[in-house]
Order: structure tokens, then sequence, then C-alpha cells
């Protein structure tokens, strides 16, 4: 999904108040996404929550970074710096966000709190785990040709 695809479907449907509310969380969501972006961390971006659905005014947008474990071991300072920002809610307002590592199966932290398998197990379902929800992923940095900037 494009941060386009998202605008169109948690924001553009609303209006007045709860337009406002959407357009001020789509802001923040859009300003972690082009973070990742300028840092060049090859992740996925798992957005849930209230946002994805007809509620006027969520509190906040849910989204967890997931990076692969061969990509984080390569992050490097600066990029390594952002995600503690994203754990610790220090830089994005109106995020309730988590930066986690993608473990393989072989790996010793697979499971592991720290693993974006284990998170998993509770994403798209609601607090009361009775209903399933939707969410979405940006790819950033995507490898798809439609998704190249060309010169």
């Amino acid at each position: 999904m494009s941060l386009g695809e998202v605008e169109m479907l948690c924001v553009h449907p609303f209006a007045a108040a709860a337009r406002t509310c959407r357009e001020r969380l789509f802001l923040s969501f859009e300003e972690l996404v082009q973070a990742l972006l300028v840092a060049k961390i090859k992740c996925d971006v798992f957005l849930d929550g209230s946002f994805l659905t007809r509620k006027p005014e969520p509190d906040d947008v849910d989204v967890i970074v997931s990076v692969e474990h061969g990509v984080f071991e390569a992050l490097d300072g600066p990029q390594n710096d952002l995600l503690h920002e994203i754990n610790n809610e220090r830089r994005f307002r109106n995020l309730d966000g988590c930066a986690l590592v993608a473990y393989p199966r072989d790996h010793e932290r697979f499971g592991s709190a720290a693993d974006l398998g284990n998170a998993g197990e509770c994403y798209g379902v609601e607090h009361g785990q009775t209903w399933l929800k939707g969410y979405a992923v940006i790819r950033i940095w995507e490898v798809d040709v439609r998704n190249r900037l060309c010169r």
C-alpha cells in the first residue's frame, strides 16, 4: 500500500472535525515514513488500530516498523537512533509505535519479545481479542520497479 492509498482510505472519507483530526494523525504517520526513507532503512511499516476504522477521531496511529535481521545488523548509528526514537515515542507525536526485528527461524532470538513474529500474534486483533481487524503494510525501499524514482 502507498502513502497516498492510506490517505485516501483513512482521511479523505471524513469531513469537518474528524477530517482535521485524521489529517493531523496522517501527517505524523507521513513524518515517520519520510524519516525512514531519508535514513534509507529497508523495512515494512504495519499500520493498525482505530485509524483504519470508521472511528471519527482516533487518538493515535498504531504502527510497527519491521526490519529484517540482516538489514538490522547492517544499520549505522543514526539509523539505530531513529528506531530507538520510534520505540521511545520521543520524536513522532500521535503515533503509538515500535520497531522490531524480524528474526529468521534458526536465530536464537526468534520468538522473543524483540521479534516481529511474537508481536504479530496480537496484531490485527482488537484489545478484547474478539474482533479481527485489518492492517495495512507500507514497504519502505521496496525493490519493485514500479516504486523506483527515475532520473
